[in-house]
Order: structure tokens, then C-alpha cells, then sequence
């Protein structure tokens, strides 16, 4: 069950974004709101075939609740940290944040590095050292001329600015994407109880970015199928990464989760042919994917 699990997530957050980007021009508040529909119908969906029942509680729906608002939080500071600094260098930050708080909550609130033997934690750190390294030579593989390029005129403080600016907003993202789904895993329900107030919790942040940005919220019948969709498919993911780290722990589950940006880098080479394949940029992604996908064998086979 946890290999199955593991890989509907893997898959599933690797092809809900490219899946997002098929329809080009979408602002990026409205594609989030286009992709927490998608996901609450699959929640409440998922919810309904396993015949669970919401508790109303605080904890049991409140604090998931709050964990999809955090989740929408985080996409924002990813997009405006991609804006700032491009988005290899924001990716290359949030993700390996992502993956030490997922590790620092789940030790924390779960005690669970406390039952490791000494060979055991150390070979689960050089797991984690191989899928942070992976995940990194993925992103830097990106070409980021363009993207790190200052705007013509721009003076240097400027862009110091700018690029501490995009900094903060991808440790933002690190640190909220690393804890969403905590409040969920500490409410102690099933996954599929659970999910349905994560997934109210990311339509609500999506309705008020959308609010306060002034965007368009209709979309042509492509653009909106295409994003909710996607939405679909982040929500199988979720619920996947849910019963996951309900088996395996929360900085295990998570970890496992970061892999998708191997199937995410796949699909850019072989399908969308950016970078080409057989360039150096593809080459160096494909062993980036190797190295990380290495270290994330190794830490499903320790737990």
C-alpha cells in the first residue's frame, strides 16, 4: 500500500501542473482558484464513495480548514518569488525548505525520529542529502538567463532588493507548503475525512486571492477545464500524500511527495522538449532525477 500511495502522488503532483499549463495566459490568482474547484469536487467526491461523516469540530474541520488556507498562501509566495528571482532559483530554495520542516514538524508533533537506531538515521540523512541534490541539479538545469536578466536601466540596489525580496517570498512558500497538511494529519481522521476541510480551507484562500487581485474569474471552456482538471488531479495526489504520511510519517511522506519534480522535469524534457532533449540543460536535469529518485528509493525502503 505504501508503494501504491506513493506513486499516485508522485505521479499525480508531477502532471497537475503541466496539466495547468496547457492553457497559456491564465493569471496565476485565477488558476488557483480554477484548481481548488477541481480539488474539492474530488474531495467531496472521495468523500462520499467511502461514506465518511465530517466531525465539526475545531480540530476534526477548523484547523484543516486553516492548513488549505496556508496551502493557497504558499502558492502565492511561490508565483511572486518566481517573479523576483525566476523560477529555478525560487524552486531550488522552497523545495529543500519544504522537506526540513515537513522533517521538523513530524519530529516534533510526532516523535518520529525518535524510535531510529544510529545507522538508521544516518542512512536516512544521506538519502535526504541525495534527494536535496537531485531536486537542486533538476532546477538548475533550467536556463535562468532570461528570467535573472535585470530589467533594462535597473541599478544594482535594485535588484539586491529584488532578489532578497524573491528570496523571502520562497522561504515563505518552503515553510507553508512544509507545514499544510500537519493540521490535517493532527485531526486524526481518516484521509478521507480529512481532506474535505484541507480542500475548503484551499477554495476559500483561492475565492479571497482572487478577490483582492482583481483578476478575471471566467475563463474560455478550455482554460477552465483544462485548470480544474488539473485541480482533479492535485487532489488525487493529496489525498495519497495523506494516507502516506499517516503510514510512514510526516517528513518520510513529504519527501516522497518532492519526487514528483522528477516527473514534473520528465514530462518538460520528453513532451513540452524544454529543455530539448540530448542538450546539456536535459542531460543534466535526467541526472538530477537519477540522484533524486536514488535517495527516494532509499528512504521508502527504510521505513
Amino acid at each position: 500500500m505504501v508503494t501504491f500511495l506513493s506513486l499516485i502522488t508522485v505521479v499525480s503532483w508531477g502532471t497537475w501542473i503541466p496539466l495547468a499549463q496547457a492553457a497559456p495566459g491564465v493569471p496565476h490568482r485565477t488558476r488557483i482558484l480554477y484548481v481548488t474547484a477541481g480539488n474539492i469536487v474530488f474531495a467531496g467526491a472521495a468523500l462520499a464513495v467511502a461514506g465518511g461523516h465530517l466531525a465539526w469540530g475545531w480540530r476534526s474541520f477548523l484547523l484543516p480548514v486553516a492548513g488549505g488556507v496556508v496551502w493557497t498562501l504558499g502558492n502565492y509566495s511561490a508565483f511572486r518569488a518566481a517573479e523576483a528571482i525566476g523560477l529555478a532559483r525560487a524552486a531550488g530554495s522552497w523545495t529543500p525548505l519544504n522537506i526540513i520542516v515537513a522533517f521538523m514538524w513530524g519530529a516534533a508533533l510526532f516523535g518520529e525520529l525518535a524510535g531510529l537506531s544510529g545507522a538508521r538515521f544516518a542512512m536516512l540523512g544521506g538519502a535526504l542529502v541525495l534527494v536535496v541534490t537531485g531536486v537542486l541539479v533538476i532546477v538548475r538545469s533550467q536556463d535562468t538567463r532570461l528570467a535573472d536578466a535585470p530589467p533594462p536601466g535597473a541599478s544594482v540596489p535594485r535588484r539586491a532588493g529584488q532578489h532578497r525580496h524573491g528570496l523571502l517570498w520562497a522561504a515563505a512558500a518552503g515553510v507553508l507548503w512544509g507545514s499544510y497538511f500537519v493540521p490535517a494529519q493532527s485531526a486524526g481522521m481518516t484521509a478521507q475525512v480529512s481532506n474535505f476541510p484541507l480542500a475548503v480551507g484551499m477554495l476559500a484562500g483561492g475565492l479571497a486571492l482572487v478577490l483582492t487581485g482583481g483578476e478575471p474569474v471566467r475563463l474560455p471552456a478550455a482554460g477552465a477545464a483544462a485548470n480544474l482538471a488539473a485541480g482533479f488531479l492535485f487532489g488525487i495526489g493529496n489525498l495519497a500524500l495523506l494516507g502516506l504520511v499517516s503510514r510512514v510519517g510526516t517528513g518520510v511522506g513529504f519527501t516522497i511527495g518532492q519526487l514528483s519534480l522528477l516527473v514534473n522535469a520528465s514530462i518538460g524534457i520528453w513532451l513540452f522538449k524544454v529543455p530539448p532533449p540530448g542538450s546539456r540543460a536535459a542531460k543534466l536535469a535526467t541526472a538530477g532525477i537519477l540522484i533524486a529518485g536514488t535517495g527516494g528509493v532509499l528512504i521508502g525502503a527504510l521505513r
